[in-house]
């Protein structure tokens, strides 16, 4: 990757506090990036005149000592499924939205009403229905490691943006590891919420009992800082009710971590042996376990998926089918073939696999696996060969990430050290439910002890 600015959101923040920098000077930077970068098409939308009257009047609060917070002038993209008053809203696709325009969803506004410079709208693979970015109404994505890589969907131009050293922070949305997956191909950190804990109001559904939006960062430490806007009970979305705001992450001692292995979840051995190390040099108490009947708890997941997109894109679909890309398409056409008693299967194999994770493989602080079982894969390729599977590249991408989402767990993915010219490896970490600060403060500790810095 060439002259990425490795700079974190939490490094952004101080010196706009300091006086070291002024948020014009993000901005003009930011834009002078993703001029740069143009050819990775990380960007859908972006309105330089609107980003720099965002920095200037966050400028002005800040000469006049009224910062509205830590994060005033900060620029953050958001992905182009969440809603925003001053962008359009596609989703990527020729199927538009039938929501409103002009409004914001609930993470943004928080964000905007932090002071947070809101930084265009990035690319995605289409309705968030697919995890390579390669099905976009713009055209893929590119990897700033690997042009010849994809990022990882869905949420694939908010890793770019990311990891190109565009902007420190990006919003994505999760519903099979669409936060994750970039994170991986792209080499930063990302983190999906437990589910319930984050409002989605305002951000495209593709799976109403899967979703979740989550934070893309250059740094670990940056997460803590954009989950308070993240957090907390929304009226406009009941998942959250009852939904505790962010806390402190509280102190940990050494974690047990158990490492999922087995049939289902293979790796090659490039990541297989990055990830081996890393959970050695953790410094963590890491046991490993086979997790049986794996295919089947991955059908449950594929199923709902598949079976609640269908119900939520059903109107689209009868209305202009050819407006959606003839891959989409096909997924939504399967959906619609589902059975109701096959959801209610499903769904009851669901509840075992969730009392499986939480009660039935022992005592655990983390669940740790491969954020993906390979590196980034080339553009164009269909299939992907790893640990005596051959698998379609979509499934590659979603072979260990599905578990967050099927079970409603928090999870952050967690670059590890890799030699130099090689592409990103991350490490997956899962917390128990509603248990997303402690999640934190384990990866925390699992970070410093890969950086050496504990």
């Amino acid at each position: 990757m060439t002259g990425a600015i490795k700079q974190s959101l939490a490094a952004q923040a101080a010196d706009l506090a300091s006086g070291a920098t002024t948020a014009t000077a993000l901005a003009e930077r930011a834009l002078a990036r993703a001029t740069e970068h143009k050819a990775l098409n990380a960007f859908v939308a972006l309105a330089p005149d609107a980003v720099l009257a965002q920095a200037s009047a966050a400028d002005r609060r800040r000469r006049a000592g009224q910062a509205l917070s830590p994060i005033d002038g900060v620029p953050i993209a958001v992905k182009d499924n969440y809603l925003t008053e001053d962008y359009p809203t596609t989703a990527c696709s020729r199927a538009l939205p039938d929501e409103g325009e002009g409004i914001d969803a609930t993470v943004v506004g928080r964000l905007r009403a932090a002071g947070a410079v809101i930084f265009g709208k990035t690319n995605m693979h289409e309705w968030a229905f697919g995890a390579t970015n390669a099905t976009s109404s713009v055209g893929p994505t590119r990897n700033p490691h690997d042009a010849e890589r994809i990022t990882g969907g869905s949420s694939g131009g908010s890793g770019a943006a990311v990891a190109a050293g565009i902007v420190a922070a990006a919003l994505g949305s999760d519903t099979g590891g669409s936060v994750r997956i970039p994170s991986a191909a792209c080499g930063i950190y990302g983190f999906k919420p437990s589910y319930g804990r984050a409002s989605r109001h305002g951000v495209l559904p593709l799976s109403w009992s899967l979703d979740a939006p989550g934070p893309m960062t250059a740094a670990l430490a940056d997460i803590p800082i954009l989950l308070p806007y993240f957090f907390g009970e929304d009226r406009n979305d009941p998942a959250t009710h009852g939904a505790a705001p962010f806390a402190a992450l509280p102190e940990v001692g050494t974690p047990r971590v158990v490492h999922l292995v087995g049939a289902g979840l293979e790796r090659s051995e490039e990541v297989g042996l990055a990830v081996t190390q890393a959970l050695r040099t953790s410094s963590a108490l890491v046991r490993d376990h086979e997790l049986e009947n794996v295919e089947s708890y991955f059908a449950a997941w594929e199923a709902i998926l598949h079976g609640e997109a269908s119900a939520y894109h059903a109107g689209r679909m009868e209305r202009n089918p050819q407006a959606f890309s003839p891959a989409t398409q096909a997924h939504l056409v399967a959906g619609a073939q589902l059975t109701a008693v096959e959801l209610l299967q499903a769904q009851r194999i669901r509840a075992r696999f969730v009392d499986l994770l939480l009660r039935g493989i022992g005592a655990w602080d983390a669940i740790a696996m491969p954020t993906l079982p390979v590196v980034a894969p080339r553009h164009g390729e269909d299939w992907q060969e790893f640990g005596g599977r051959r698998v379609t590249t979509q499934d590659s991408m979603t072979w260990f990430c599905w578990i967050g989402n099927l079970a409603g767990l928090p999870c952050v993915s967690i670059p590890v050290p890799v030699n130099a010219g090689h592409l990103p490896v991350s490490l997956m970490l899962m917390g128990r439910p509603g248990q997303d600060e402690r999640l934190l403060a384990i990866a925390r500790w699992v970070d410093r002890h890969l950086k050496g810095t504990r």
